[in-house]
């Protein structure tokens, strides 16, 4: 009997122990068999490659202090087939820079020579704002302190004008994009993680009065030279003794690869670092072992460990922010990471500290998401969680869902410039099936969600993207329903009905027929009266009320064919409107043009109460005319909305 119990426990914990097996083993490869390592990168990345038009990637490999692969792939010069070198070729890494500005920030807290929580204002030269925009006069929200900013929760908006420019001579100072730049604050600090530029350039701007050195030097001598970084730099333009192993980056257009050109980013803290693979390899191992680096330490343990902790997030069953490092876990592992985008390359860096494992890549052309899926299959392959069970939606989860239907806008996003027409174009969309699921379109995926516990979220197992694996709802302080997706990076809060992506197309839509059909049919009956031969005239203020609307709708189209214009001049060798880049031409007549529309819908509106105390036209035509006066004082109030007038 005691033979057959052993048994029986034996093949019940049998899975276990072959769980435990494959993962032990699967972590030892990791560091003894750099071999296969090398042989699962290269099937994933050469695939991407061929399948996203990449040109040139660079990856590094970290464990237990060493660098266990390091490669390149494709060219860093296309034309010329000079090939990817990991020790040598400079890529542009986007935010994933903000590591070594918050890198930075932690060694002067160190020092005792920032406080995390006192008012940056003590730190600046200028000042941030006391008023909170859009909320009414409700006194002082409380100063933005350097723990906000390292985990971007300062309540700034986000602004995109003269963030990135290709000619030099544009390009601002460090002090002067700061101090033209300031954005409105639109959230009390502390409470919403909206992803915020400015506040990682304010950071290091910090970093540079309180250093008493300029920024890119305080970064050459503190995290650079003991970290043995030989071959990267925050300078812009890139000094001349690194500037010829620069990747040049590509963009893939309509069947032809474009060459962009050097792109200086004015928010230089935030994004400006040019580096290589091993370079980044030497900041991860740094990072791993709690800031030491060989002989030399950039950060004390405590002061890593306080670094890579967990300090804020929006729900207690999610992901978090640490001081920089933005959490994630995958397979039951907790990854602390930052990726980084430019238009012309890609970038990913993740940690996973209980394997003591780092990874960085970056691409030169591709969609831009390949770094996700690439750390996600090495994560599957050698770090594999059990598999699960699909999710079943609970009992009454239809119902409870209902609460969370609609529009949901990024918090990440203007609100006092016209970027704010962005916010309209990039919602998410939430909506429940029969059957209970959360039915979420995010950044253009489609995914469903099953109810864990009210207003909790997972994925369905059986979905194939892993854009967002857990979604949360909560309530802001203004009692507005917040959409957290993947942790605290995708926050979005609900739009209301009348500043819906949906309610504007159908506005804009519906007003474009009205005064179409109007002017079709004054145009027919102008023209029956001609083939009747009646002489009979509508009075004059009906003909100027016609006359208005015709002026009013023609605009209206110039003023659409001109944002469609602009939208879609795309440049090749960026893959984006080059609005982005550069004032397109015409764009300040397009932007005046509101105006003209505004005061024709208020003439319109004017006529509509002649017409009525007159009795203009039919009933029908006159009804009519009111409604086409009516959706046209709603689009002044939509332009109105999203700051065109």
């Amino acid at each position: 009997m005691k033979i057959l119990l052993k048994t029986f426990f034996l093949m019940a914990l049998l899975p276990f122990i072959l769980l435990l097996v494959n993962s032990t083993e699967a972590a030892a490869s990791l560091a003894d068999d750099p071999a296969k390592l090398e042989a699962f990168m290269d099937g994933v990345i050469y695939s991407q490659m061929d399948d996203n038009n990449i040109v040139g990637v660079t990856l590094a490999v970290v464990q237990d202090g060493e660098i266990i692969l390091s490669k390149g792939y494709g060219y860093a010069d296309r034309e010329n087939r000079i090939p990817v070198d990991p020790a040598e070729t400079l890529f542009r890494p986007g935010s994933t820079s903000k590591l070594l500005t918050w890198t930075a920030v932690m060694q002067l807290v160190e020092q005792d020579v920032i406080d995390l929580d006192a008012d940056v204002n003590e730190y600046l030269d200028f000042k941030i704002p006391d008023r909170l925009y859009g909320r009414g006069d409700f006194g002082d929200p409380g100063p933005v302190t350097m723990r906000h900013l390292l985990t971007h929760t300062p309540g700034f908006e986000d602004r995109g004008e003269g963030l990135f420019v290709l000619d030099p001579e544009e390009m601002e100072s460090l002090e002067s994009y700061l101090k033209n730049s300031i954005p409105a604050r639109v959230f009390p600090p502390g409470e919403v993680m909206a992803y915020s530029n400015y506040g990682t350039t304010l950071a290091g701007y910090i970093v540079e009065r309180v250093s008493g050195i300029s920024f890119d030097e305080y970064v050459d001598r503190n995290i650079y030279e003991p970290l043995e970084m030989e071959r990267s730099t925050f300078r812009q333009p890139l000094p001349d003794d690194l500037e010829p192993y620069m990747a040049e980056g590509y963009n893939f257009f309509n069947g032809t690869y474009y060459q962009g050109s050097f792109e200086y980013i004015s928010a230089l803290p935030a994004g400006s670092m040019s580096s290589t693979a091993e370079d980044m390899a030497n900041f991860m191992i740094a990072h791993l072992q709690e800031g030491r680096y060989e002989e030399a330490r950039i950060l004390e343990e405590s002061t890593a460990r306080e670094m890579h902790s967990r300090q804020f997030s929006q729900h207690p069953q999610q992901d978090g922010m640490t001081f920089g490092f933005i959490e994630q876990s995958i397979n039951n592992r907790r990854v602390i990471n930052h990726g980084g985008n430019t238009f012309l390359f890609a970038t990913g860096c993740y940690l996973v500290p209980e394997e003591n494992v780092g990874l960085f890549i970056s691409y030169s052309g591709g969609l831009g998401w390949e770094r996700e899926f690439l750390f996600t299959a090495f994560m599957d392959r050698y770090y594999p969680a059990h598999e699960a069970d699909e999710l079943v939606p609970p009992e009454g989860s239809r119902e409870r869902a209902a609460a969370f239907m609609g529009e949901y806008h990024p918090n990440r996003a203007n609100f006092t410039s016209m970027e704010k027409l962005f916010g309209l174009l990039s919602g998410a969309r939430v909506d429940v099936d029969q059957d209970g699921y959360l039915l979420v379109n995010l950044l253009g995926y489609n995914q469903h969600f099953v109810e864990v516990e009210p207003g909790v979220y997972e994925r369905r197992y059986d979905q194939g993207t892993d854009l967002a694996k857990k979604i949360v709802f909560v309530e802001d302080s203004a009692g507005r329903m917040m959409m957290c997706a993947e942790g605290p990076v995708f926050t979005y809060t609900r739009a209301p009905w009348y500043g819906s992506g949906i309610t504007a197309g159908l506005l804009a839509g519906s007003n474009l027929l009205l005064v179409l059909t109007a002017i079709a049919g004054w145009i027919y009956a102008s023209a029956g009266r001609v083939i009747r031969k009646e002489k009979r005239s509508a009075p004059k203020p009906a003909l100027a009320a016609r006359l208005v609307t015709a002026i009013y709708g023609l605009f209206l189209l110039i003023f659409f064919a001109g944002l469609v214009g602009i939208v879609a001049d795309i440049d090749p060798a960026f893959g984006v409107p080059r609005i982005f880049l550069e004032e397109p031409a015409g764009l300040e007549t397009v932007l005046t043009l509101p105006y003209i529309i505004a005061a024709a819908a208020a003439a319109m509106f004017v006529f509509t109460i002649l017409a009525w105390i007159k009795k203009y036209w039919t009933a029908g035509a006159r009804i009519h005319y009111t409604v086409l006066a009516l959706s046209s004082l709603g689009i002044a109030w939509l332009m109105l909305y999203v700051n065109l007038l």
